[in-house]
């Protein structure tokens, strides 16, 4: 019986195999062929991924160099003013306190085809510069760009010729904005006077191993944000005599008024003569002349004020005469030992009629300055300095004691930069 029972339910299994064979076959295939396309699709995955990364990570270029710069400084003025800030300078403003006059933090490249540099930077410096950014627009103002010190991207167009765009260091003047690579600590007012940063394209060239030259347009006169709608103009001669008798020519040539003021003309040229005499001893000379149109002008004509009383008996016009400065600076500069520099600046600054600085006094800003540098070079790549400046006008201007002021400022200042 438990035979027969046993037969008789192995014959029905047969049978249900019979019935659902194909299906179960069927299934196997397909969860075989899912396992294969899935095991495929994921490898495929895994090297699309490794392409995509591998597309995604660009090599740096052999040329990128990470950098920065500190230069912190105690500036003791003899004046003993009531203020905190000093007036007529950007450099080293603060008086009787430790702090910053500039940092910085960059990164650059320069291959064959292509270079560029972006800088950011903080300091005192840094918000005396930026003062006459606009503050009025919405999208562009003093306070997006300040803390950018050069932005600009190049590229290769000729064997010898580069176009470069964006934010980067003005070319006028001899000192630079980094004090680190200057003689002197603070600046001449030839330099605090002509732009630190300009804004625009610049097309450089180099003609020969002695001759290169720049062609730049301009937002305008060290601004990023423009006052008008017209745009400026730069240049740059460099001439090398010889490896130790250097040329250069600065010109600028620009509207530096308002939309809502007639055109005010501004035209301006920096000669830089360097002179180095032996591995120890540089002589350098700049000599700037400055021009800029009158803003308005007046025509005596009685016959108005007949006509309607209300318009006086003179008429507004557009002026043709221009206003002008000049400044000049010599430097001198001494390497008395490999790890001690003594340097001396010499400088005068004529501007009676306050085209670039306004006073307000009878003979407008005229000035003699005259600094003397000592530099300690053992802690390279740090710099210690000490310096003293010593500056006296035709008038009074300079904060002195409570609330005075004084034909004379002087200062010493103790300065402490590491470039890395």
């Amino acid at each position: 019986m438990l035979n027969q029972n046993f037969i008789y339910s192995l014959q029905r299994v047969i049978e249900k195999i019979r019935q659902y064979g194909f299906f179960l076959l069927l299934w196997l295939v397909g969860l075989f062929t899912t396992s294969s396309i899935y095991s495929e699709e994921k490898v495929l995955g895994q090297e699309e991924n490794k392409q995509a990364e591998n597309q995604k990570s660009i090599p740096l270029p052999n040329s990128f160099q990470f950098g920065g710069m500190i230069d912190s400084y105690y500036l003791y003025n003899h004046n003993l003013p009531k203020d905190t800030e000093r007036n007529y300078t950007t450099q080293a403003v603060r008086n009787g306190e430790f702090n910053i006059n500039l940092a910085y933090l960059d990164a650059r490249v320069e291959e064959n085809k292509y270079r560029g540099r972006i800088a950011f930077q903080w300091g005192t410096s840094v918000n005396t510069n930026y003062a006459a950014e606009l503050t009025t627009e919405r999208y562009s103002n003093q306070n997006s760009v300040k803390n950018i010190q050069e932005a600009y991207a190049g590229f290769k167009i000729g064997r010898d010729t580069w176009i470069d765009g964006g934010i980067f260091f003005g070319n006028i003047g001899y000192e630079s904005w980094i004090s680190h690579n200057n003689v002197n600590y603070t600046r001449a007012y030839a330099l605090d006077y002509v732009p630190y940063y300009s804004s625009g394209v610049r097309l450089s060239h180099q003609f020969t191993d002695k001759l290169s030259a720049q062609l730049q347009i301009l937002n305008g006169w060290q601004n990023i944000t423009d006052n008008n709608k017209d745009k400026s103009f730069g240049s740059q001669l460099k001439y090398n005599f010889s490896e130790h008798l250097i040329l250069t020519l600065n010109q600028f040539a620009g509207n530096e008024a308002p939309n809502s003021e007639r055109k005010q003309m501004r035209y301006y040229n920096n000669t830089i003569l360097e002179w180095i005499v032996t591995d120890r001893v540089k002589l350098v000379g700049q000599f700037d002349v400055g021009a800029q149109k009158e803003k308005q002008s007046f025509v005596y004509e009685p016959w108005l004020a007949e006509y309607d009383p209300s318009l006086g008996v003179y008429r507004e016009t557009a002026s043709k005469a221009f206003r002008h400065w000049y400044h000049g600076t010599i430097w001198a500069s001494f390497l008395l030992a490999p790890e001690y520099r003594l340097s001396f600046r010499v400088e005068r600054f004529y501007d009676p009629k306050q085209v670039m600085v306004s006073t307000g006094t009878p003979n407008g800003f005229m000035s003699n300055g005259y600094t003397t540098t000592f530099d300690i070079l053992s802690f390279e790549p740090a710099l210690l300095r000490f310096e003293y400046v010593y500056r006296r006008s035709a008038d009074s201007l300079f904060a002195y004691r409570d609330a005075q002021t004084s034909k004379k400022e002087d200062f010493f200042v103790v300065a402490f930069s590491m470039k890395f």
